[in-house]
């Protein structure tokens, strides 16, 4: 046994308790929590949400068909004049009350809560919460209905009777998975790019605390010496970084322990160094319900000899977490590298994987109530895989058991579209040759087609990870300082820092899927609750403080202005607006575009405002921690704070 390995039992040991050790089947109690697909009391009926056809699937899993697909909204999208692809409702999540007769269903483009009566299957009601709604849970006597709402930065709680909102809590960004406590006093509340836990009190529906999620420090492969400090060389392909993508927490059945779904971002390590193996790791992260931290588990490259990760297998893009009833394994589901691991919750270690899945994106997981199978919602299939579980002497056994369930009629979204979202989705090397060793998407950085928050350490310089939500086209020419003009482009980004073999000639369709995608099914950040009135008045302080010579038409940039064909050899405006970092450890440099052309090191291209309010933090090299900074960097800002508040609040409307 490695040292690491042998200090994390020593530790575990020290911290366990009866109440956090492997509970009794017994004594098991699986807590509530936000996913994609639920089933009910009986485990033969499973429902799941269908974010791009605006509907919900009610499936009979013992006789593996559709019963039925519900329809939020008037229909199921369309393409525009524009052939953009763009979902009205577009379900996230959703919880069935105690008497198992409403399901309720957040719609994240549509800012609503749904009810849906389940002896109509149709919705009874609908109630506005705020800006992107994503997790949702219900209270144990079904009066309550909680919903994080992601742009708004609340948690709301709603009177299941009346369908009315009675509170909301203000919390940090981006809400997004919602875990209840067995005793229904505590929320526990992910943000998918700030790294910290709110905790709410549910009965003030009041913050009560914020737990931080901690960096893992970098680590050396180098033998160490018991009692000693690590040797000096650390290696960037041992599971490290700052952790962002918080897509799932859950409670440990039986024990204090809240168990968290995400991954690490190795942003210390600079280009050339840069690449797969280095720069994201998946991570679950383990707190104690009094809000001590524990450990964070996560896999290292498998290059690396003697390597210690809890982690066998190298997996991508965390984003569901369930329990066995009785808290003894975990199976997370990763919608980047396909596949589920299922983790021994007691060793804290790998257990097993199931890999190939036969589906696409795999997005959200339920287990039956006697745990004998497992419903893998996979998102860009349009299926449901079933793994049968099995107890042995050896553990956990998992398979894919038969054929997926189907739960699309039709799926309304075009075939490229799908081919493009599958594509920017995933790191199954085995499918496509996107990446190597089922490591890197494109959505490992561009999470929700948007930013991961942190800044990246390029050749060019520090570089903040930009938003690709609402599309390119219009927005001139791309990367920080113009370096390329098309989604295409992005082959030399795959082949470099993800690992990948694409030939740009040979494989042109599968590029087409992908620019199409991004183009035109990737929808807009849906901007925040604002006060309309405020934001009037900031628009005439946009337009006096002269905000408009760069960030001007529709895409609020003047990139491409001049050069509508983008032609990276003709007119490139850039500007200097004293953002360049000249000075630290790393600094902006003197480059090449993709074309050959150089580019000076302090003269960037102007982003577009469309969803800024989405991507913090910002400017080229993340500086700015808040739009509020931002704005106040610029040259032309406004000096009274009266004025600042209303451009802020104009901007955030964008």
């Amino acid at each position: 046994m490695t040292p690491l390995r042998c200090a994390a039992l020593v530790l575990l040991v020290a911290l366990t308790q009866p109440a956090c050790g492997t509970p009794s089947r017994a004594s098991a109690r699986r807590g509530s929590h936000s996913a994609s697909l639920v089933l009910n009391a009986d485990g033969g009926e499973l429902f799941v949400v269908n974010p791009e056809a605006d509907s919900v699937s009610r499936l009979n899993v013992r006789a593996r068909k559709l019963e039925q697909e519900i329809l939020l909204g008037s229909g199921h999208p369309t393409l525009s004049a524009s052939s953009d692809y763009t979902p009205v409702i577009m379900p996230r999540a959703l919880a069935l009350s105690p008497d198992q007769r409403t399901l309720y269903v957040t719609g994240q483009r549509s800012a609503s809560l749904y009810a849906i009566d389940l002896a109509t299957n149709r919705a009874r009601g609908a109630v506005r919460v705020g800006s992107e709604p994503i997790g949702v849970v219900v209270s144990n006597d079904g009066s309550s209905v909680f919903v994080a709402c992601s742009q708004d930065g609340t948690v709301v709680r709603i009177a299941s009777s009346s369908l009315r909102v009675t509170a909301a809590v203000h919390v940090k960004a981006g809400p997004w998975a919602l875990a209840l406590s067995s005793d229904e006093s505590r929320l526990f509340v992910s943000h998918l790019l700030d790294p910290s836990i709110s905790v709410i009190d549910t009965q003030r529906m009041a913050l009560k605390s914020s737990w931080p999620i901690p960096d893992v420090a970098p680590r050396s492969s180098k033998p160490k010496k018991l009692g000693k400090r690590r040797a000096a060389g650390n290696d960037p392909r041992l599971a490290h970084g700052q952790p962002r993508g918080m897509y799932d927490l859950a409670l440990r059945p039986g024990t204090r322990e809240l168990w968290l779904a995400h991954t690490l971002l190795g942003t210390d390590t600079a280009q050339p160094a840069l690449d797969f193996e280095s720069s994201a790791f998946p991570a679950l992260g383990i707190f104690h319900t009094d809000g001590r931290y524990e450990q964070t588990l996560a896999s290292d490259a498998p290059s690396v000899a003697g390597s210690d990760g809890a982690f066998a297998d190298v997996v991508s893009g965390p984003h569901a977490l369930a329990f066995t009833a009785d808290g003894a394994y975990a199976l997370l589901v990763d919608a980047n590298s396909e596949d589920v691991l299922v983790v021994d919750a007691a060793r804290r270690a790998e257990h097993a994987l199931v890999r190939p899945l036969p589906g696409q994106m795999p997005d959200g997981i339920a287990l039956s109530p006697d745990d004998h199978f497992a419903y893998v919602d996979e998102r860009v299939s349009g299926d449901i895989a079933v793994l049968e579980l099995t107890r042995n002497k050896g553990g956990l056994s998992a398979r894919v058991a038969g054929a997926t369930i189907a739960r699309f009629e039709r799926d309304p979204m075009p075939s490229q579209l799908r081919l493009g979202q599958e594509l920017f989705n995933t790191a199954n090397s085995g499918r496509y040759p996107i990446t190597t060793e089922h490591w890197l998407a494109c959505a490992s950085c561009h999470m929700e087609g948007r930013s991961d928050a942190v800044t990246w350490r390029f050749e060019q310089g520090p570089r903040d990870t930009p938003s690709n939500a609402g599309g390119l086209l219009g927005t001139g020419f791309l990367f920080r300082t113009a370096d390329r003009s098309q989604v295409s482009d992005y082959f030399h980004t795959i082949n470099t820092e993800q690992g990948g073999r694409f030939d740009p000639a040979r494989q042109k369709s599968l590029l087409d899927a992908l620019t199409a995608y991004v183009n035109h099914a990737l929808p807009a950040p849906v901007p925040p609750t604002t006060n309309p009135a405020l934001a009037h008045a900031g628009e005439r302080v946009f337009k006096d403080a002269g905000c408009a010579r760069c960030h001007a038409g529709p895409h609020f940039t003047d990139s491409g202005s001049g050069n509508p064909s983008l032609d990276l050899q003709g007119r490139v405006v850039l500007h200097e607006v004293g953002t360049c970092v000249t000075s630290g450890s790393f600094s902006d440099v003197a480059h090449l575009a993709v074309n050959g052309d150089a580019r000076v090191a302090c003269a960037f291209d102007t982003p577009s405002l469309n969803g800024v309010a989405s991507s913090p933090p910002y400017l080229h090299d993340g500086s700015a921690p808040t739009l509020l900074d931002a704005i106040l960097r610029m040259p032309d800002a406004p000096h009274a704070e009266a004025d600042q508040r209303a451009l802020l609040e104009y901007v955030r409307s964008l």
